[in-house]
C-alpha cells in the first residue's frame, strides 16, 4: 500500500511539467527582459533618440505630401471640337488613351476588330440620361487615330445638345461591360 502514494504522487508531478513545456524558454525570455530593462537610462535615452531620428529620416522619404481626394473615375476626357459636333458623325479620340483605356477592355478579338475596316460595336451608358447606345470604334488607316462612329451624332451631339468646349468624359464600368459616358463641363453660352 505504501506504493500507491509515491506512484500517486509520480502522476500528479508529471502532468504539471507537460502542461507546461515550454518553462524554460519562458524563463529564458523573462531574463532577457530583465536585463534588458535594466540598462542604464542614459544608454536607453540616447539609443531611443538615435532610432526616432533614423525613422523619423526614412519616413520622410516615403510620404508624399500630395494630398488625393479621389481617384477620377474619368480615364478618357475630350473636349469637343467643331470636328466632333460635323456631319461625319464621328468622335476622335486620342490614340494613347484608346490603347490604354479602350481596347484592354475589349478583349483580344474587338480589340483586333478596331484596327480593320469594320470597326468593334461597343456599348455606351449614358449616366446623366440613363440610357444606353451602340457606337462602333475603329481605326482610321489613314491616320492611324480612333474614332467612334454610327449614331454619335444623333445619340449624343443633337440630344444632349452638345456645343464646341464641352468636356466629355468616358471610363470602362468593369460591372456591365459598358462604357459609361457623362457630360463633365458644359461651355457657358454667349447671350
Amino acid at each position: 500500500m505504501s506504493l500507491k502514494p509515491q506512484i500517486l504522487s509520480k502522476l500528479t508531478f508529471i502532468p504539471s511539467i507537460m502542461s507546461n513545456p515550454h518553462a524554460d524558454e519562458r524563463e529564458k525570455c523573462q531574463k532577457k527582459r530583465k536585463s534588458t530593462i535594466c540598462e542604464s537610462s542614459s544608454l536607453r535615452t540616447s539609443r531611443r533618440r538615435y532610432c526616432n531620428n533614423k525613422n523619423e529620416e526614412e519616413m520622410n522619404k516615403e510620404v508624399s505630401t500630395t494630398l488625393k481626394l479621389y481617384d477620377d473615375p474619368w480615364k478618357i476626357k475630350k473636349t469637343l471640337t467643331d470636328s466632333d459636333l460635323g456631319i461625319l458623325s464621328r468622335l476622335l479620340l486620342a490614340t494613347d488613351l484608346v490603347k490604354k483605356q479602350i481596347l484592354p477592355m475589349l478583349g483580344v478579338d474587338h480589340a483586333r476588330a478596331a484596327e480593320i475596316e469594320e470597326g468593334t460595336p461597343i456599348s455606351v451608358w449614358d449616366i446623366d440620361t440613363k440610357s444606353m447606345h451602340q457606337l462602333i470604334l475603329k481605326q482610321w488607316s489613314s491616320s492611324k487615330s480612333y474614332v467612334l462612329i454610327g449614331k454619335w451624332n444623333q445619340d449624343f451631339v443633337r440630344r444632349r445638345d452638345l456645343k464646341k468646349g464641352d468636356e466629355i468624359g468616358f471610363h470602362w464600368d468593369p460591372y456591365n461591360c459598358v462604357f459609361n459616358f457623362c457630360v463633365l463641363k458644359r461651355v457657358m453660352s454667349e447671350n
